[in-house]
C-alpha cells in the first residue's frame, strides 16, 4: 500500500479534468475572448432582469400593504376603535 500524497492525487484530477472533452474550459476561454464577452453579456442582462423582478415584486407588495392598511383604518372607524 502506498502513502496518500495529496499533491499527487491533485495533480491527477488536473490531469483528468484537463483531458476530458469539457476540460481546460478556462484555457480555452482565453483564446475566445468574444466567447467570453457573450456570456459577460448574458450574467449583466441576468442580473439586470431579477433586479428588475425584485423591484417590481416590491413595488406590487407595498401597493398591497397600503390597501391593506387602508381596509384596516376603515375596519377601526366601522367599530369605533
Amino acid at each position: 500500500m502506498t502513502a496518500f500524497e495529496p499533491g499527487a492525487l491533485i495533480a491527477g484530477v488536473l490531469a483528468a479534468i484537463q483531458d476530458s472533452p469539457a476540460g481546460g474550459v478556462a484555457a480555452g476561454a482565453a483564446g475566445r475572448p468574444d466567447a467570453v464577452e457573450r456570456g459577460l453579456r448574458f450574467l449583466a442582462v441576468a442580473y439586470g432582469v431579477v433586479w428588475a423582478i425584485l423591484g417590481a415584486y416590491l413595488v406590487i407588495l407595498s401597493y398591497r400593504l397600503r390597501r391593506v392598511a387602508r381596509q384596516v383604518r376603515r375596519l377601526r372607524e366601522r367599530l369605533g376603535l
